[in-house]
């Protein structure tokens, strides 16, 4: 009995033994869960640490405390307003709050931030996005008010070139029309006098109406449109290809400000020739316009974008799949037309366009996957990097008269450094310093 009561004692100690010291046994601590801290402290010895404060409000912001995450990454824009990370977390906290109007007026810096950052896709992708938004907004009041609009308040010199209607059953050439207005617009846009209006507020306008490609633009419906662009000339047509490789074209140019329409002006060449032909159309446009041209501006006009008609072709198709907000099919076609025509320059910026559209033109949960998928992308790719340098360097130095020091910094923070790096996730960060 004795015995059995000894060892039962002894057990029931070991058992206390045990839970004491599992739980006096300290926790490990993730590398994420000590970044706020190492932060803080870096705050605390220097709080105008641009850098310090963009990763702690990083770490806000996907823990979703949207708030804290605003007031470091303003810091952070605050002591060094060129870091495009730091800008692009501060536009997205404001679309998370709904404040897109501030938004737009961070991502509008985007051309001023370096190609060679992974950021600048992202801030021309939401910037794109925005401001697409925000014309459709105008556009949706100035419908509203449209009762109380008037031609007399149009501009004469501002000019509005719709997409040309197709009469023709091939598919095939269905989207011509838009690579044709966007030649023309960029044609008369090189004229002094004259101020045209981009594609895409003529684009969102015609969709919020729902104007179909049947029904274009006639002498009824032009005075409209120019009241709502407060545009004083409206300029749209029709064209056909027909099977004899021969377009045909025909242009009507109303003047709003004065209650004229002209006379229609058409025109047909062979399909190979088309650039030629938009060009003649432009000087007929100008010289019924009452302009005369310096030699500089007429010179500017006669450029043609590309001489390939293939790669013009997928040029148009990728407008048409841009303005459907296919934007990954759209940067497909650029390319095509790139690959057809390497000096297709046009094509080039599109493309540009189109790959930060379909990389941050989505939702902002979306854009904020892409750019944590991004971020853990160019880690990665960069810690791996510093590994095979270091690697090499080591390699070259064998039989070489050198003495190896300790490198203190991991590949990440040195990563971190360029802007690019990580700095953790944590459910729930430390506050910041006060």
């Amino acid at each position: 009995m004795m015995n059995r009561l000894i060892g039962l004692l002894l057990v029931l100690s070991a058992l206390l033994w045990q839970g004491c010291a599992t739980t006096s046994a300290p926790q490990k601590v993730s590398a994420d869960q000590k970044e706020p801290g190492r932060l803080r402290a870096k705050l605390k010895a220097d709080s105008t640490n641009a850098e310090a404060w963009r990763e702690l409000g990083v770490i806000y912001f996907k823990s979703q405390q949207y708030p804290r995450a605003k007031a470091c990454l303003k810091n952070a824009y605050r002591w060094n307003s060129q870091d495009p990370k730091a800008r692009f977390y501060l536009g997205l906290a404001f679309e998370f709050e709904n404040r897109g109007d501030l938004a737009l007026k961070l991502y509008e810096g985007y051309s001023r931030v370096s190609r060679l950052s992974p950021y600048r896709k992202l801030l021309a992708g939401r910037y794109q996005l925005l401001t697409r938004q925000t014309i459709q907004a105008e556009l949706r009041t100035l419908l509203q008010q449209e009762q109380r609009l008037s031609t007399t308040s149009v501009s004469p010199k501002c000019v509005a070139v719709f997409p040309f209607r197709y009469l023709g059953r091939d598919k095939k050439f269905l989207s011509l029309g838009r690579g044709l207005s966007e030649m023309m617009i960029t044609d008369l846009g090189k004229v002094r006098e004259l101020k045209l209006l981009e594609r895409l507020r003529l684009q969102i306008l015609v969709d919020e109406i729902a104007l179909s490609q049947t029904e274009g633009i006639d002498k009824n419906s032009a005075p409209r449109f120019g009241k709502l662009l407060g545009a004083g000339r409206i300029i749209a047509g029709t064209y056909n290809v027909l099977p004899s490789e021969r377009v045909q074209l025909e242009i009507l140019s109303w003047d709003i400000a004065n209650r004229q329409v002209p006379a229609a002006t058409s025109t047909a060449e062979a399909l190979k020739n088309l650039f030629r032909l938009e060009k003649d159309l432009v000087f007929t446009l100008i010289a019924k316009m009452g302009i005369e041209l310096t030699p500089q501006e007429r010179e500017k006009i006669q450029l043609i974008p590309t001489k390939n008609l293939q790669a013009f072709m997928a040029y148009c198709q990728a407008l048409e799949k841009e303005d459907a907000g296919q934007f990954n099919a759209a940067l497909q076609l650029y390319q095509k037309a790139m690959q057809l025509d390497p000096g297709f320059s046009s094509a080039k910026t599109k493309a540009e366009a189109a790959e930060s559209l379909s990389l941050a033109g989505g939702s902002k949960e979306q854009t904020l996957a892409a750019a944590q998928a991004m971020e853990n992308s160019s880690a990665a790719v960069t810690s791996r990097d510093l590994v095979e340098v270091r690697l090499q360097n080591l390699a070259g130095s064998i039989g070489s008269n050198f003495m190896s020091g300790q490198d203190t910094r991991e590949p990440a923070e040195e990563a971190d450094l360029s802007g690019a790096g990580l700095g953790g996730t944590l459910s729930k960060p430390l506050p910041p310093p006060k």
